[in-house]
């Protein structure tokens, strides 16, 4: 995953998060709070993935 399309996939979550805040408090619900969870959750693995791939790359031997 490039950098840009991981930027625009936490930028995206973080807009599903809110938006599910927002969904709460238009509806005077609990539950859309409970799945804001789900995509905050997400933003995190996202982040330790491509650290993971990144370290992953660095400790590769260079193929000649």
């Amino acid at each position: 995953m490039g950098q840009g399309r991981r930027f625009l996939a936490i930028v995206m979550l973080f807009l599903i998060g809110f938006g599910m805040i927002a969904l709460a408090d238009a509806l005077d619900a609990w539950w859309p709070l409970f799945v804001t969870t789900i995509p905050f959750a997400f933003i995190p693995w996202i982040i330790v993935r491509h650290e993971r791939e990144v370290a992953a790359e660095a400790e590769a031997p260079a193929r000649d």
